[in-house]
Parts: structure tokens; C-alpha cells; sequence
């Protein structure tokens, strides 16, 4: 492998060095724009070039004499220039181009911003009144990711949570948990199929149907106040200025499948859409349930596919845009995972209860659909109507065998006495559908107004989720024939739960003059949205009889037990069904004065007013008892913010900011249900008493915007949180919870850097996060400490740690080559993710780390004609495992333990291999 990526970095480094002689220099507007893409040609010698992403051209391999230089860019004027060469020498010749007024003249109709370029992206940086960092569609088509959330791990300050087959999910910015963060489409704030939060899901979106990916860390008052480390905003495709279209079709493979390792699966289609109680039946018998559909079915090839197609156009004098737009991804995942169990001793020291050799195979099926109409009215007044449905369908096999690793395990001789069987078949299909109608309206020349109304419903539906258990034992590492012997092998369970959203945004811009200020605007707005979420739960509970079914003599498969239901009438009192509320009613007023086109200051107050609650309708009596099976709650924030910028010169601003924010908790979280199904096999449950967080939050920020697309930026950050929310796994409950941890503090520097030598460029961020909080956790002690035979009491003591969730060290580096004569670009990208805790306990020195990792993707573009594009993506090429541990050494015994290191290594709790996957497609423009 390390040949294999020196190799690859060499491919991309090779065109880079060029042969002496010729013609370079630089090409730029009047305007002071370097005209990134402008095709030069040459006479007498027919050679065309075309303008790098630094602004520059260089023309190789010209013998002495003088030539005659043309060059051509849209919205400005040709050039003409004479240059001459000397012998096996170099001629420097900076060229400009005229603006040309008479195009500018016909934009100013329906002037529209092109938002999809890498240099609009950049435009957009410089520009911005906020700290914000912007990636567009040119940006995201060349990287190596098909859904937003890979997307996202790109930006600076940003790392990803992963779900069990290594697919990003959620963003985690500048080390703040997944919470601190909300996603927006087109500007609006969209609801989360999550069955337990309300952050959105990122791995839900196709990639390929954004126009550009905002990523803001600094929240104006005209921003929903909620984000701690930033918000993601989604600007989808819109409709282009002229007809085109593109279709997209690729085929790939995931290498962790085939051979030793077919792809598990089973009859999705079989799976029952309601439980029995769910249709009026409420004693269900045998025959209510089917396990025909539970057969295990082996593939040595699933393929991934990627398909799209986008058409737009105008009509009607160009007043009217349409963009309908469509995006199927079907990808086979999984990982070869191994997962201990542990426990504590009473010296402190960890022990290893149980190991876990875990198989996961998951097909993903993912689709978005797109359509946006926009209507011009006149160049004063315009509305939209935008529309989505995206859709995931996750069918996952967990295929899960247990040893225990206590009493009579012998690890070098293969002894296990005790062993069992978990095979897990799961569906889980989450959608988001979106409408927004939206109107821009200029009243006067220094009156504008804005407004849309939103509807949003997202689901979350788990049919069938089945679970069927066996026992087994192992002597001299031959394993004995399965058997079904407990209560509950089997059961199936069903979980839905939706979220809808109605909002309208109001907003209302001044732009008064006032004699001493150079430019000044007042804003003033307001948001209504009424969320309504409910949660459904069933549970069935099977077994096989009174006496052990052996597997070869019994039964050779599921569908031959005569299962009887434990519980015919299925979960009578269940927390898990609910409802809850969200309503905010939110106002602010925001001002920004340009003061002499150096120093801009935006600034004011925003006032969220939150009305939260749940109601059970089949609590259990100790809720009953405690009288929890209703909560609402309301409060008022407000929420300052301030920003400056200083124009240093055209080229580079600092920036500084402060603004407020709070964070709620998750529907789930404050709702005292239990949840037993989750990936580490650990009960969650709900808090009734977990407060809202405030966070404090502090920016500065130096850019620098040197030439084409070149950018050094540097800045850094501190935050204050007051009850931060996390989860602690208390061990002698069994369960984790949400709760507030106190104060914290987060802080952390970032620097970005983009630089082009003409057609090689060089992308990379690295982020530093320091964050600190004190909390109290808990630790065996004997009552005399001196005293060996006294009893074992708990105490507890203060342990400062890091934030959930938060990396200390971040990194990208992309090695890029971008080459239009010669159709091609590449870019290899590696991801670092340092060390960060995946799961607190209760405990001291007992938290679960994540261990740093890298991942490294290739993807390469090839342009065979004018309109047909071939391109080759390769994800994780380095095969890097995933792994958790905690910090504990493991002792002599603990040595021999399938994976665990030497005496005196961490405890190894977690380790994943998710294996390489390969694309090839091509893309068609018409």
C-alpha cells in the first residue's frame, strides 16, 4: 500500500515539472479578478493554454522569436499582445483584459450570482460578514465523497461520527458534539428523522445535488440561535441561466466482500410493516408472525451503483427557472469488527467479561429528488418554490458470535465454555420531505423584504427489527452445535417516529444613508415554528419450549422452531410511546455599518422564546409514582452577537466576533424512555431533568486571499459552556444517560491553506481544539486503605477530561491537479482524526477513547469530449482499523486475549475494518 499511495502522489506531482523556454505570467480583469479558466492561444505556432487556478499561464517548449498572444474570457474584452522570446529563455508577460461594459449592461435584468464555481466559493469567504468557510459544486464533484457527510469532513475544523460500517453521519465542528451543531437547506432549518435527536442525519443527502456546502462558525442575529460550533447550510441546485442537463452513472465494489466473505443478507421485502397490536390484534398467536423471510441468503458481488440526472432551463423570457434534479446511490458496506465487553474491578483495574466477533453487512440505498421553480416577477420582485424528498433505506445484518471471557475460557488452548449466537436483521428507512416557498421583494431603494413558509416532515421507521439468539460452547477450537435454549431467543421489535415542522421567516432590510457611515443596513425579523414529534414501539417476545433445540437434530434454520409468544399481547406499558412538542417564537434586530469601506461591524439581538415538553400515554407505575409522564417547560434567551471586520487591503481581512447561543436537549433525551437496541448494547435512557446549554463563543480570524484561488487563513477560537449535555455510562445501573456536566471550556486554532502553482495546487487545514471539563466520578476504594480485609466502598473524586466527542487534533491535506487542456483532475485526500473519547463513564480513568486514524481517497476526472466525463473514485485505501480503548494496562492473562497487546497496552475495547471500495462512472452534459 505504501508504494501503491508514493505512486500516486508521484502521478499527481509529475505534471508540475515542465521543460525550460517559453511564455508564463499572470491574467487578470481590470476589475483586479484573475480570470481563473481563460483560454490563450498563440501564433504563429498553434498552442492554446488555459489560465491555472493561481491566475497564472505558463506556455512551454518555444523556440527564439515573436509571437502573437490572444486570450478570450466571458464579460471581458479579447486581448492581443506580441511577445518575444530569446534563446532557451523564459519571457514574463502579465496580461489584463477590459471589463466589457456592454455584457455588464445585459446583466443588470436578471443580474444571478453563479454560486456552484470555486471562485464564487471564494468570493463568498472574502466577502462574508461572518466566519465561514464555503465549498462548491466544482470542489464537491472532484472529491471523492458521495454524501454530504463525507463532504463536510473536509472543512477545516470539522471531523466525523461514524456509524458501525465506517459511513459518516454526523459533524462534529471544531470538537463540539454532534448537538452543538444544526443543518439548514437553502437557508431553512429542516426537522431529524433521528429516533432520538434532532440533529439531521448528513449521510441522507446525495452530494451530487448541492450547488455549494456553507459551513458558518460564528452566528449572526438573523440565524436561528442554536449552534455552538456552526452551522452546515445546504444551497441546492438551481436553475442555470441557459438550457443543460447531466446524467451520471457509475458501478463499483466493496473489496470487504466476496471470496472467504460473501454478503449476508436476507428477504428484505418479507419484513411485517405493523406489528399485530399496531392492527387491532391483542392476543396475537404463532401464525400472526412469519419467519420465512428470515432464511439467510449469501452474494459474492453486491454492487455499489451511482446514478443521477439534473435538467434546468428558463422559460418564459427567462422569468421562469426550473431545475428538477434526481440522485440514486445503492452502496454495500460493512465492517470485520471484534468488541470486549468490560467490567471493573474492585483495585480499579478493568476486566474483559465478554468478546464479540462481529460481522456487519449493510446495503444502503439512498435517494434524493430535487425540484425548484423560480419566477422573476420583475427585477424587483421574485418568488421560489423549492421542493425535496430524500430517502435512506438501511438493510443490515449483524451477524454477532460471543465468548465469554471469564471462569473457563482458555484463549491458548481454545476452550470457551460458554458461547452464544446473535444474528441481528434490520430495516431502517429514514426520508426528509421539504417544501419552502420563498419571495424577495425591493419595496423602495432602501426598502427589501423576504419570507418563506416552510413545511417539513422527516421519519424514521425500524419494521421487524429481529433478533435471534443461540447458545454454544467451544473445546480444543472446535465449536459445538448451536442450540436454542433461553427465554426470548427471539424477538422482534418495531420503532417509528416522525417529526413535522411548519414555520414561516419574516425579514425586513433598511438600507438608510447617513451622512458619517459609508454603507449601513438594519435588519429586523422574526420566526414561528410549531414541531410536533410522536414515537411508536412494539416488542415481541418468542422462545423454543422447555428444552434445548440442538442445531443438525432439532432444526437447521429458523423457519423450522415452533416459536411460542411470551407476551401475545405484545409492551402494554411502554415509555417509548410518546409526544412531544417544540414551538419557538423568535424576533431580532441586526445592524451593519461599513464605516469608510475599511472597518464593518454587524451586530444586535436575537429573542428565542422555546415552549418543550412530552406526554405518555402508557407510562409505568414508577413513572406514575414520580410523576413524570407529562413536562412542558418554557423559557425565554437572548441572544447578543457582535462582528468586525477590518479590510486590511482587498486581499485580506481580520476578523474578530462574540455571540450567544443555547442548545437544547433531544426529544429523547429528556424523555424518561428507555432504549435497549442500541449499537453498543447499553440501555439509554431519557432525562427529564437535563437543562438546556448556554454557550459563550469567541472568534478571530486572519485571511488572506493572494491571487486565483489561492487562501491562507488562521484564526482561532474560544468557548464557554454552562451545563454542557453528555452521556455517562453508569455501570451499576446499566444504563447511559444525558445529564449536565457543569461548566467547560473549548478553544482550539485552526489554519486553512490553499495554494495553486498553475495547474498543481496543494489544499490543507489542521485544527488544535484544547477543551476541559471537571466532572465527578466514582472509584473503589477500601474503607481502611491499609487495611486489606476491610470493605470495599465507593468514593468519588474530581477528574478533568476532554469534551465528548472532540479530537485535540485535525487535519486535511489534498494534493491536487487540475489541468483543462488536457481534460484531466485528480486529487488524492487524506483525513486525520485524532484521539477522542467515544463513550464516558461513571467511573475514574475509565472513559472509552477513539485512537487516532488517517484515511486516504483517491479521485481522478477525465474529460474524453466536450460533453463526456470518465472519472475513478477509491475510498480508504489505507485500510486503517478503527479502534476504541480505555486507558487502563491490561495484565498477563488479558495478553493472550484475541487482539489485546502486550502486557502494560491500553484495554482494547473496539476494532473495525471497514476494507477499500472502488468506483468507476461517467458523467454526461447536455
Amino acid at each position: 500500500m505504501t508504494r501503491t499511495v508514493t505512486l500516486l502522489s508521484l502521478l499527481l506531482l509529475l505534471p508540475f515539472f515542465t521543460l525550460a523556454g517559453g511564455i508564463k505570467g499572470e491574467v487578470n480583469g481590470s476589475d483586479g479578478e484573475p480570470l481563473i479558466g481563460a483560454v490563450i492561444s498563440i501564433k504563429p505556432i498553434n498552442k492554446m493554454s488555459v489560465v491555472g487556478m493561481d491566475g497564472t499561464y505558463r506556455i512551454n517548449d518555444l523556440p527564439e522569436g515573436d509571437y502573437t498572444i490572444t486570450v478570450k474570457y466571458v464579460g471581458y474584452k479579447d486581448l492581443t499582445k506580441t511577445v518575444s522570446i530569446a534563446a532557451n529563455g523564459w519571457t514574463a508577460s502579465d496580461l489584463i483584459l477590459d471589463v466589457d461594459a456592454v455584457q455588464l449592461d445585459e446583466a443588470v435584468v436578471y443580474g444571478t450570482k453563479e454560486r456552484k464555481t470555486s471562485e464564487s466559493a471564494r468570493a463568498t469567504e472574502r466577502v462574508s460578514s461572518k466566519v465561514m468557510t464555503v465549498l462548491s459544486a466544482q470542489d464537491i464533484e472532484l472529491s471523492p465523497d458521495l454524501n454530504v457527510a463525507n463532504v463536510v469532513q473536509r472543512v477545516a475544523g470539522v471531523s466525523l461520527e461514524r456509524n458501525n460500517s465506517g459511513d459518516g453521519q454526523f459533524a462534529i465542528v471544531r470538537g463540539m458534539d454532534k448537538r452543538y451543531n444544526y443543518t439548514l437547506v437553502n437557508g431553512v432549518k429542516i426537522p431529524s428523522p433521528d429516533n432520538k435527536n434532532r440533529y439531521v442525519p448528513l449521510d441522507l443527502f446525495p452530494s451530487d445535488l448541492l450547488d455549494r456546502l456553507e459551513v458558518t462558525k460564528a452566528l449572526t442575529p438573523d440565524m436561528e440561535g442554536d449552534a455552538v460550533g456552526g452551522v452546515i447550510n445546504m444551497e441546492m441546485k438551481d436553475a442555470p441561466e441557459t438550457y443543460s442537463g447531466q446524467l451520471n452513472l457509475s458501478l463499483g465494489n466493496n473489496s470487504l466482500f466476496g471470496g472467504g466473505n460473501p454478503f449476508m443478507t436476507w428477504n428484505t421485502g418479507g419484513n411485517l410493516n405493523t406489528p399485530p397490536s399496531w392492527n387491532g390484534i391483542n392476543n396475537a398467536i404463532p401464525s400472526d408472525f412469519n419467519t420465512n423471510h428470515l432464511l439467510n441468503q449469501y452474494k459474492n458481488y453486491v454492487p455499489n451503483i451511482v446514478a443521477g440526472l439534473s435538467i434546468g432551463n428558463r422559460f418564459m423570457n427567462d422569468k421562469l427557472g426550473v431545475m428538477l434534479a434526481g440522485s440514486y446511490q445503492q452502496t454495500a458496506r460493512g465492517s470485520e469488527s471484534t468488541w470486549y465487553s468490560t467490567g471493573l474491578m474492585s483495585d480499579g483495574t478493568t476486566s474483559l467479561d465478554n468478546m464479540e466477533d462481529r460481522d456487519y453487512y449493510q446495503l444502503q440505498k439512498r435517494m434524493g429528488l430535487h425540484a425548484k421553480l423560480d419566477y422573476r416577477i420583475n427585477n424587483k420582485h421574485s418568488i421560489q418554490w423549492y421542493n425535496a424528498f430524500v430517502n435512506l433505506r438501511n438493510d443490515q445484518v449483524r451477524d454477532v458470535t460471543r465468548t465469554r471471557t471469564w471462569g473457563s475460557y482458555d484463549p491458548i488452548n481454545g476452550n470457551a465454555g460458554e458461547m452464544s449466537y446473535v444474528t441481528r436483521y434490520r430495516s431502517t428507512i429514514q426520508q426528509i420531505f421539504n417544501s419552502t416557498l420563498t419571495g424577495q421583494h425591493e419595496l423602495n431603494n432602501w426598502l427589501k423584504a423576504d419570507w418563506s413558509a416552510v413545511y417539513s416532515k422527516a421519519s424514521n421507521n425500524v419494521p421487524d427489527n429481529t433478533k435471534f439468539s443461540r447458545s454454544g460452547s467451544m473445546t480444543n477450537w472446535v465449536e459445538e452445535p448451536e442450540r436454542i435454549a433461553a427465554r426470548s431467543s427471539l424477538t422482534r421489535r418495531w420503532d417509528y417516529n416522525d417529526d413535522e415542522d411548519i414555520a414561516l421567516y419574516t425579514n425586513f432590510t433598511f438600507t438608510p444613508e447617513i451622512s458619517f457611515i459609508y454603507d449601513t443596513e438594519f435588519k429586523v425579523g422574526g420566526l414561528v415554528r410549531n414541531k410536533n414529534r410522536s414515537n411508536d414501539f412494539e416488542q415481541y417476545r418468542f422462545n423454543a419450549g422447555s428444552r434445548a433445540l440442538v442445531k443438525g437434530e432439532d432444526w437447521n434454520d429458523i423457519t423450522d422452531v415452533d416459536w411460542i409468544i411470551e407476551n401475545p399481547t405484545g409492551v402494554n406499558y411502554s415509555p417509548n410511546r410518546y409526544q412531544s412538542h417544540e414551538n419557538i417564537r423568535a424576533a431580532y434586530g441586526q445592524f451593519k455599518f461599513d464605516f469608510n469601506q475599511k472597518l464593518e461591524m454587524t451586530g444586535g439581538v436575537r429573542m428565542e422564546h422555546t415552549d418543550i415538553g412530552y406526554y405518555l400515554p402508557q407510562p409505568t407505575n414508577e413513572i406514575i409514582d414520580n410523576d413524570l409522564q407529562e413536562m412542558s417547560q418554557t423559557y425565554v434567551d437572548f441572544l447578543p452577537s457582535i462582528h468586525f471586520k477590518y479590510k486590511i487591503n482587498p486581499k485580506s481581512n481580520l476578523r474578530s466576533s462574540y455571540f450567544k447561543s443555547v442548545i437544547r436537549p433531544g426529544f429523547a433525551e429528556f424523555v424518561p424512555i428507555e432504549n435497549g437496541d442500541t449499537e453498543d448494547d447499553w440501555t439509554e435512557m431519557g432525562n427529564p431533568f437535563v437543562e438546556r446549554t448556554i454557550g459563550h463563543n469567541l472568534d478571530l480570524r486572519y485571511e488572506l486571499f493572494p491571487s486565483g484561488m489561492d487562501k491562507f487563513m488562521i484564526g482561532g477560537f474560544y468557548k464557554k459552556l454552562i451545563n454542557p449535555i453528555e452521556y455517562s455510562l453508569n455501570r451499576q445501573a446499566g444504563y447511559i444517560m444525558p445529564d449536565n456536566y457543569g461548566d467547560a471550556e473549548n478553544m482550539g486554532i485552526e489554519i486553512d491553506i490553499v495554494k495553486y502553482f498553475n495547474k498543481f495546487g496543494i489544499s490543507a487545514n489542521y485544527t488544535y481544539t484544547h477543551s476541559k471539563i471537571v466532572t465527578e466520578k466514582a472509584f473503589y476504594e477500601r474503607e481502611i486503605p491499609d487495611d486489606d480485609t476491610s470493605d470495599i466502598v465507593i468514593r468519588s473524586a474530581l477528574e478533568e477530561r476532554p469534551l465528548q466527542g472532540q479530537a485535540a487534533h485535525i487535519a486535511n491535506l489534498s494534493l491536487l491537479y487540475k489541468n483543462p487542456e488536457l481534460g484531466l483532475d485528480m486529487q488524492l485526500a487524506t483525513v486525520y482524526t485524532g484521539d477522542r473519547i467515544h463513550s464516558l463513564s461513571a467511573f475514574y480513568g475509565n472513559d472509552m477513547w477513539q485512537k487516532g486514524f488517517f484515511q486516504l481517497d483517491l479521485s481522478i476526472e477525465k474529460r474524453v469530449s466536450p460533453k463526456t466525463l470518465l472519472y475513478l473514485k477509491a475510498y480508504n485505501l489505507l485500510d486503517n482499523a478503527y479502534e476504541v480503548e480505555i486507558r487502563q494496562p491490561i495484565n498477563e492473562a488479558q495478553s493472550h486475549f484475541p487482539h489485546q497487546g502486550e502486557v502494560g497496552d491500553n484495554v482494547l475495547v473496539r476494532q473495525d475494518f471497514y476494507r477499500r471500495q472502488f468506483l468507476v462512472g461517467l458523467k454526461y452534459n447536455f
